[in-house]
């Protein structure tokens, strides 16, 4: 009789303490720990400060503040580069993921992020509409306190980790001249999700 308690204790006990938790990669959220520009000329400069991301309200977005300077439009002729480093053994490990955008400045964003578009229109009075060919206006755009969320519906998933994301864009694939340069220091972690009680 006593086999019989602990034939079926101990597989309840085991399945109590523990958790499944994704190692590799899957839904995903992300969020920023710094963002900073890096060496250009000076034509697109991004200043913002993100928030702190609280872990134990993984699903709560956070803010940013900061300014923008665009000395020209933005259109779909630059030529973009994102290169993410990753975070390993203490150090960077660069170029772990590469990815061009050949003449497609102003698109990439709006269709890759699409959170921080929005934000772009609602600050530039850029067109939302994707029909409409993508252009953000020159100016001093200041942001204040806004929430975001740092989803990329058309960008493929990375691993969960600690990334180092460098944005630059250039006139073209051969300009030697570095318009925008930016550095985000950003994590990737597995998305949790919330249950509901019926």
């Amino acid at each position: 009789m006593k086999l019989d308690w602990l034939a079926i204790l101990l597989p309840a006990l085991d399945l109590v303490s523990s958790k499944f938790i994704p190692s590799f990669a899957g839904p995903y959220t992300a969020f920023v720990h710094t963002i900073d520009a890096c060496p250009s000329d000076g034509t697109f400069v991004l200043q913002f400060r993100p928030t702190h991301f609280n872990r134990a309200r993984p699903n709560e977005r956070q803010r940013v503040t900061g300014n923008a300077t665009v000395k020209k439009p933005v259109t779909d002729n630059f030529w973009s580069t994102v290169n993410l480093a990753v975070r390993a053994n203490n150090e960077w490990k660069e170029n772990f993921f590469v990815n061009k955008f050949s003449r497609q400045g102003c698109t990439a964003i709006r269709l890759h992020s699409p959170e921080l578009f929005n934000l772009v229109v609602k600050y530039t009075g850029a067109s939302a509409d994707k029909n409409a060919p993508c252009v953000i206006p020159p100016g001093f755009f200041v942001v204040k306190d806004e929430p975001i969320s740092w989803t990329f519906p058309n960008f493929p998933i990375m691993p969960y980790g600690r990334y180092r994301f460098r944005g630059t864009s250039r006139d073209s694939e051969t300009s030697n001249i570095t318009r925008l340069c930016i550095d985000v220091d950003c994590e990737v972690i597995p998305k949790i999700r919330l249950c509901t009680v019926d």
